[in-house]
């Protein structure tokens, strides 16, 4: 159906993009407390030292690449380096093993996404029962990629390394979420509708007031 699609004359609205950052700004809160956790029990159970999976990217990121390389979920970004990009660079540029990297993640996701939301069918008596629609998570991080191809290209401009050294720090970090926010429900909500948060807050006690 055409349930959680928008048109592409909202992608820049303030209702959708603050619900993107949100959504964002959540999924960084709920994977890097689940990396902090998971570094406790290591660090204490065995002695041994780890990364932090989450480096503040949504406040903090100077660059698309500094974004995905150095703070979102550096544990999946290791992965990938190690058994993607290494070998791809290995025989073709640095651009195509960028490229490589991303599709791996794509399809990573996508099947994250398909064993998550996994339904045979819908209950007749399940209104609200939801089937994902594959792809759009690859088509967010296909997009990552293409936005990490262009900053290559622009890497040496001298206008652009000019105008960035004057903005303070917080402004560059916008420009950079803005080349993925407007797209970011491509991403978000499959999980989100999959019932992703209310499952994850199963984990953790509450205290309830009675």
């Amino acid at each position: 159906g055409d349930e959680g699609k928008i048109s592409p004359m909202q992608y820049l609205r303030l209702g959708h993009l603050g619900n993107c950052f949100l959504a964002a700004y959540m999924f960084q809160l709920l994977l890097g407390l689940f990396g902090f956790a998971m570094s406790a029990m290591v660090q204490f159970g065995f002695g041994l030292k780890t990364n932090v999976s989450m480096r503040n990217p949504m406040l903090e990121a100077t660059s698309p690449s500094d974004f995905w390389g150095k703070r979102w979920n550096t544990l999946v970004h290791g992965v990938l380096k190690r058994g993607v990009y290494k070998p791809v660079r290995r025989h073709s540029s640095a651009s195509m093993a960028s490229l490589a990297a991303f599709v791996a993640s794509a399809l990573f996701h996508e099947w994250i996404v398909s064993v998550m939301a996994f339904r045979r069918e819908c209950p007749s008596d399940e209104p609200d029962c939801y089937q994902p629609e594959l792809g759009s998570n690859a088509a967010f991080f296909l997009w990552n990629a293409g936005i990490i191809a262009v900053k290559n290209l622009l890497r040496r401009n001298v206008l652009v390394e000019k105008v960035g050294s004057m903005m303070p720090r917080i402004g560059v970090t916008i420009i950079i979420i803005m080349t993925s926010l407007p797209l970011a429900h491509l991403f978000a909500d499959p999980y989100i509708r999959a019932g992703f948060f209310s499952h994850y807050k199963q984990g953790f006690p509450l205290i309830a007031f009675v």
